[in-house]
């Protein structure tokens, strides 16, 4: 499942784990400059309830500050550490930070070998193709990144201008895959449990990551795996159950505050199963606790709405 702001936490690991789960949860993104000194007891992204299949990905371009950061992370013995050499959005970007890293390779190798030298645990790189449909550029990239002691890559297929519009470009994959040594993840327009098999048969890819869709289906690792296995996918969950779940874990993990904001973030997300999932969303987004919200989920589905 991928990292994703403000909804790659906890509760909704919770929810996944409890269709089946997948192999590897990512963290939210950590900013390398808070991690060193963060406090777990107050901190809302240093909170988890297992870590034997988390991955803690971290965002910076300071070496001794992302080192630092990787160091403490460490200590908490996760699953594994990820810099983020892929997140687009400006407010990363304009820190020299995310995709912003493939502009410049030097500084990116220093990094690679600062977080790999704070750790024994494995160490991986979120990528993307980088700011132009160039291919040797990006295995160019890669093979610094395997240098530098990365244990495997995650590509999420698409530029970094392309943002999440376009189509995502899966034969980048297959030729990172054909390339490097290390095992290669894919990521990009994985809608259904289909597409997960044909991107797997497609590029040859050690594996898949799926994002938005594990939001709005957290089920769909279950489904993926049972095509892999060749058997049917089960039928979906009850999707008030659902909701009604997530706004549970979420409740009891965050403060109310923080909890109704997490709520009000991720119902788009699932309501999306529903012919007026909009509808479902309006109601809830007048609420101002998230026991207000929880009654007006019941309230819609009692009326028929959704």
């Amino acid at each position: 499942m991928a990292p994703m702001v403000d909804l790659s936490h906890e509760p909704y690991r919770e929810l996944v784990r409890g269709y089946g789960g997948c192999d590897r949860f990512y963290s939210e993104m950590l900013n390398s400059r808070m991690v060193p000194t963060e406090n777990r007891e107050k901190s809302p992204y240093l909170k988890w309830a297992q870590l034997d299949d988390l991955i803690m990905q971290l965002a910076g371009n300071d070496p001794a500050r992302m080192h630092a950061a990787a160091e403490r992370l460490a200590g908490f013995d996760p699953c594994g550490i990820d810099i983020n050499m892929g997140c687009y959005l400006k407010k990363v970007t304009c820190h020299g930070w995310g995709v912003a890293l493939m502009k410049d390779i030097a500084l990116a190798r220093e990094v690679a070998a600062a977080v790999r030298s704070a750790t024994t645990r494995p160490v991986s790189a979120k990528l993307r193709i980088g700011y132009a449909l160039d291919t040797a550029y990006l295995l160019d990239f890669a093979d610094m990144l395997v240098e530098a002691g990365m244990d495997f890559l995650v590509l999420h297929a698409r530029t970094a201008q392309d943002g999440l519009s376009r189509t995502a470009r899966w034969e980048y994959i297959a030729a990172l895959k054909a390339h490097v040594p290390v095992p290669v993840v894919g990521n990009g327009d994985v809608a259904t449990p289909q597409d997960a098999v044909r991107m797997f048969q497609q590029t040859g890819c050690d594996g898949v990551m799926v994002g938005r869709q594990a939001l709005a289906r957290p089920w769909i690792f279950r489904d993926i795996r049972a095509l892999l296995q060749g058997r049917e996918a089960p039928e979906a969950p009850d999707i008030q159950s659902v909701i009604q779940r997530l706004a549970g874990l979420i409740e009891a993990w965050f403060d109310a505050e923080t909890a109704l904001k997490r709520f009000k973030l991720a119902l788009p997300w699932l309501a999306s199963n529903l012919k007026f999932g909009h509808h479902l969303c309006k109601e809830v987004n007048r609420a101002q606790t998230l026991p207000q919200a929880r009654d007006a989920v019941t309230a819609a589905f009692s009326a028929g709405m959704c």
